[in-house]
């Protein structure tokens, strides 16, 4: 399923239709204890990839989204994911991310969304202690969220495996492109599991991504 986000800027360009949300949070069917963490985010009517997107993902659908950075795309594959694992236990979640800034940042929204659901994740990046993150790794958190180079790495170390993952997040796939980490991204794709439910997010979607979206999804 390819999701869109949807322009709102009907005051620049009055041929463009302001996006009408379908859901509020409130309504979306996730637990009550993540709900509640969302409300006290302040967080009650979607943006358009939110919208669009939470419902696919909790059904279990495989989707590329296309959004660009800062119209609450983290979120919108977050929430689903994470009451997923509420309710099964022994999901485990990978998120792929092209930068270390990027991927702190999910990892910070994530700790919020998850407060007090006893769910946890562990942050691989470059640049930070390895010893640490092999550490927070031994606990087998839920959710893995990282750079390309350093999971790889950590994976060649046999600390984990691609292949415990059911559920994998491609984010922000043009930078990737655009950064060399093509080979890398083949490497992780071709060492999943074959079932799995895959998560595709990207401003652009250029033709050079075919081969990536067709070996993926």
């Amino acid at each position: 399923m390819l999701i869109k986000n949807a322009e709102v800027d009907a005051g620049l360009n009055p041929e463009i239709n302001v996006y009408v949300p379908k859901n509020k949070f409130a309504d979306f069917v996730i637990s009550e204890a993540l709900k509640q963490n969302v409300l006290d985010r302040g967080y009650e009517i979607p943006t358009p990839i939110q919208d669009q997107i939470i419902p696919l993902i909790l059904d279990g659908r495989d989707v590329v989204g296309l959004a660009r950075t800062g119209t609450g795309k983290t979120a919108a594959f977050l929430i689903p994911l994470i009451n997923q694992v509420y309710n099964q236990r022994d999901i485990r979640v990978l998120i792929l991310a092209p930068t270390r800034e990027l991927a702190v940042q999910i990892d910070s929204e994530f700790k919020l969304f998850a407060k007090n659901l006893s769910i946890y994740s562990a942050l691989c990046i470059g640049g930070a202690n390895m010893n640490q993150q092999i550490s927070a790794l031994r606990r087998n958190p839920q959710f893995v969220i990282g750079t390309p180079g350093r999971l790889i790495d950590l994976e060649k170390r046999r600390i984990f495996k691609f292949s415990s993952f059911s559920t994998i997040v491609l984010d922000e796939v043009d930078q990737m492109f655009d950064m060399g980490f093509i080979n890398d991204m083949k490497y992780v794709i071709e060492n999943l599991p074959e079932q799995r439910h895959s998560l595709f997010f990207s401003a652009t979607l250029p033709s050079k991504m075919t081969e990536i979206i067709n070996s993926f999804l």
